[in-house]
């Protein structure tokens, strides 16, 4: 629910500060976050939300957003995050499960992402829900002058 949203756009924010893991460096203004967020529930995207052991911090995130166009949308776009102290714990894979049902659900055929090379242990992760390589981009990104090359997985369901 969007109730939980101030504590996504932290958790956003401290994923994207590792600079290692999502394209952003720091998470866009909470207005901008809340307006994407709104979207995927309105159209019944999958996005869902771990919660702490007291249900008040989210501590990862996973949605699916549908590619728009009459000719793409079939294909849907993976994003997901963790927070560090969480990491290796099922937290992901949970997150993943539920994401791929309800988009499998809503008629999604295709789920395709972008995870950087060096980020071996979400590529463990999408290898084991049956996600293959479609291609690799070299140098996918430049940030604090070190470059990220950029594994394209997919999968269908």
């Amino acid at each position: 629910s969007l109730s939980h949203l101030p504590s996504f756009h932290k958790t956003l924010n401290e994923v994207a500060h590792e600079g290692i893991y999502i394209e952003m460096v720091q998470a866009p203004p909470l207005e901008s976050v809340w307006k994407f967020q709104h979207q995927l529930l309105e159209s019944n995207s999958p996005i869902f939300y771990a919660l702490d052991h007291e249900y008040t911090k989210v501590v990862g995130w996973c949605d699916i957003a549908p590619i728009e166009g009459v000719r793409l949308r079939h294909r849907g776009t993976l994003g997901m995050g963790v927070l560090p102290c969480y990491r290796g714990q099922g937290v992901g894979s949970k997150l993943l499960t539920a994401a791929l049902e309800k988009a499998q659900h809503i008629g999604l055929e295709k789920i395709e992402l972008h995870v950087y090379s060096s980020n071996v242990q979400a590529i463990g992760l999408y290898k084991k829900f049956g996600f293959t390589q479609e291609g690799y981009i070299r140098s996918f990104r430049k940030y604090k002058g070190i470059d990220f090359d950029c594994v394209l997985m997919s999968k269908f369901l």
